[in-house]
C-alpha cells in the first residue's frame, strides 16, 4: 500500500491507538493488581497479628502461652516469613526461628493500633511488616508489648511479576485480534470505493454511459455528481459537434454555387478563373470534412481501455470500397487474423482503417494487399499496394495537412492527417516502404495490453502517380 493510501491510514491509525490503549490498560490492571495483593498481604498480616495478640500471656515469663502460628516457614531459618514480640518493660523479645539471631527493627511503633510499613530484614531483604503496641493491665501494673509480623516482599513481587508476563501475552493476543478486526473493517467499509472503481472502469470501457450500480448514501454524493459531470460533458460535446455539423452544411451550400459560378465561367472560356475557383472550393471542402472527421475521433485519458475488433473493420471498409470506382478495378486480397482485438475505439478505427486502404485502392495499379496478425502486445497492420511507391520523397513529411506526393492530383492530403492524428491518440506507430509499391505497417496496441500517453507515431503518407486504367 502506498504512503498516500487511504487504508493503509485507516489502519495505521487504527493500531496506533490500539497500542495505546492496551499499554494505558496494561498500566492500569498491574497497577490495580499489585495493590490488591498488596493488600491481600496486608490482611493476611493482620490476621496473624492478631492471632500473636491472642497469644500474649503477661503473667508468663515466656511471653507466649503457646506457639501461636503452625506455619512452618516460621521455623525455618531466613524462609521470608518472620515475627517478633517485644516487651518494651522489661525487653524481653520472642521472636520466630525464621528469625535466627536476627531482630526486626520495629522501634518507631509506639502509638496505638496497627503500622504498615516496610522493613529490612535478614540479609538485606524487603519485607512488608505489620506492627500493633498491646498494653495490659495486670495488678502489678501496666505491661506493654510490641508485636510484628513481616513477610519477604520478594514473594510478592514474584506473582505480580508473574501476572505481569501472562498479562502482556494476553494483551498482546487481544492487540493482533484488534487489529485484525480493524483491517476486516476498513476492507469492508472501504469496499464501496472498490466497486465504484470497477463502475469507472466499465465506464472507460465504453460499455456505459454513467457510473452503474449501488452505492452507501456516504458515496453517491459522489457518483451522482460524476454522472451529472459526464451528462453535462457528452451533451457539450453533442453541441459542439452539432454546431460543427451546422456550420460545414451551411458552408457547403455557398461552396456548391461557387462551383456553379466556376462551371459558367468555363463555359464563357474563363478557364483560369475557373480553375481557381474550383482549386479553392475543393481545400475548402476538404478541410471541413477534415474537422468534421475530428469532431468524431474520442479522447482517451491516460488508464482508459479501449476494445476494438481489426478484422470486422477491415471487413466493412472493403466492402464499401469495393462498391466505389477505384475499389472496383482493385483486386483485393485479405489476410486479417479472426479476433484481433486493438486498444481503440471502434468508430477511429473504422476511420483509420478507412483512410489507409482508401488511399491504397486510389494509387494502386492492380493490387492490394492487406494483412493483420498479433505481434508482441500489438497487432500489427499491413496495407501494400503495387502503385509507384514514394521514391525520392521524405516519408517524415507525408501525413502532414496539406503535403502531398503529387500536388496535381485533386485533394489536400488532410484525410491522411486524420490517420495520424488517430494513430499518434491510440498509441500507435507507422512506418512507409518501397515494395513494389508503397507498403504502410501500422501497429496498434492489443486490448489489455495497456497505455501510454506519449505516443510513438511514425510518417504519416501521401499520393503517388502511377499509370492505371480509367473506367
Amino acid at each position: 500500500m502506498k504512503a498516500r493510501s487511504l487504508r493503509l491510514r485507516l489502519l495505521f491509525g487504527a493500531a496506533a491507538w490500539v497500542a495505546l490503549a492496551l499499554l494505558a490498560a496494561g498500566a492500569l490492571i498491574g497497577f490495580l493488581f499489585t495493590e490488591n495483593v498488596e493488600r491481600a498481604a496486608r490482611a493476611e498480616l493482620s490476621a496473624r497479628l492478631t492471632r500473636l495478640v491472642a497469644a500474649i500471656d503477661p503473667q508468663s515469663q515466656a511471653v507466649l502461652a503457646a506457639v501461636p502460628l503452625s506455619d512452618p516457614r516460621y521455623e525455618t531459618p531466613f524462609s521470608g516469613a518472620y515475627w517478633q514480640v517485644e516487651d518494651l518493660r522489661g525487653r524481653v523479645s520472642v521472636r520466630s526461628r525464621s528469625l535466627w539471631d536476627e531482630e526486626l527493627d520495629a522501634a518507631g511503633v509506639l502509638a496505638p493500633g496497627e503500622h504498615y510499613r516496610r522493613l529490612s530484614g535478614p540479609g538485606g531483604q524487603s519485607l512488608l511488616a505489620l506492627s500493633m503496641l498491646a498494653r495490659f493491665k495486670e495488678a502489678d501494673g501496666e505491661k506493654a508489648y510490641r508485636i510484628t509480623v513481616a513477610e519477604d516482599r520478594a514473594i510478592l513481587d514474584e506473582a505480580t511479576e508473574r501476572f505481569g508476563r501472562s498479562l502482556a501475552w494476553a494483551l498482546a493476543a487481544l492487540g493482533l485480534a484488534l487489529i485484525g478486526a480493524a483491517w476486516l473493517q476498513v476492507r469492508v467499509g472501504l469496499s464501496p470505493l472498490s466497486r465504484l472503481r470497477e463502475g469507472i472502469g466499465v465506464l472507460r470501457r465504453g460499455t456505459a454511459e454513467e457510473v452503474p450500480g449501488s452505492y452507501p448514501s456516504e458515496v453517491m454524493p459522489l457518483v451522482a455528481e460524476m454522472n451529472e459531470l459526464l451528462a453535462s460533458q457528452a451533451k457539450s460535446m453533442d453541441f459542439a459537434r452539432a454546431r460543427a455539423a451546422d456550420l460545414a452544411h451551411g458552408l457547403k451550400t455557398p461552396l456548391s454555387v461557387l462551383a456553379g459560378v466556376a462551371d459558367r465561367l468555363r463555359e464563357n472560356g474563363d478557364a483560369e478563373t475557373a480553375a481557381t475557383l474550383d482549386e479553392l472550393t475543393g481545400e475548402m471542402a476538404d478541410r471541413i470534412d477534415y474537422q468534421l472527421r475530428l469532431s468524431r475521433l474520442r479522447m482517451r485519458s491516460r488508464a482508459q481501455h479501449l476494445s476494438a475488433p481489426l478484422d470486422r473493420a477491415v471487413e466493412r471498409t472493403v466492402a464499401v470500397l469495393k462498391k466505389t470506382r477505384d475499389g472496383e478495378r482493385v483486386d483485393w486480397r485479405i489476410e486479417v487474423a479472426a479476433g484481433l482485438t486493438v486498444d481503440v475505439d471502434p468508430h477511429d478505427l473504422v476511420e483509420l482503417v478507412g483512410v489507409l486502404l482508401e488511399n491504397a485502392a486510389q494509387w494502386a495499379c492492380k493490387t492490394v494487399s492487406v494483412s493483420a496478425a498479433p505481434g508482441s502486445g500489438h497487432a500489427e497492420l499491413v496495407i501494400a499496394d503495387d502503385g509507384p511507391g514514394i521514391g525520392d520523397a521524405r516519408p517524415e513529411t507525408l501525413g502532414l495537412r496539406g503535403r502531398r506526393l503529387d500536388e496535381a492530383k485533386p485533394g489536400s492530403g488532410l484525410g491522411l492527417a486524420i490517420a495520424r492524428e488517430i494513430i499518434a491518440l491510440n498509441d500507435g506507430t507507422l512506418e512507409l516502404a518501397d515494395d513494389r509499391g508503397l507498403r504502410v505497417t501500422v501497429r496498434l496496441p492489443l486490448t489489455g495490453g495497456g497505455y501510454s500517453m506519449s505516443p510513438k507515431s511514425g510518417p504519416g503518407f501521401g499520393a503517388k502517380t502511377c499509370a492505371k486504367s480509367k473506367n
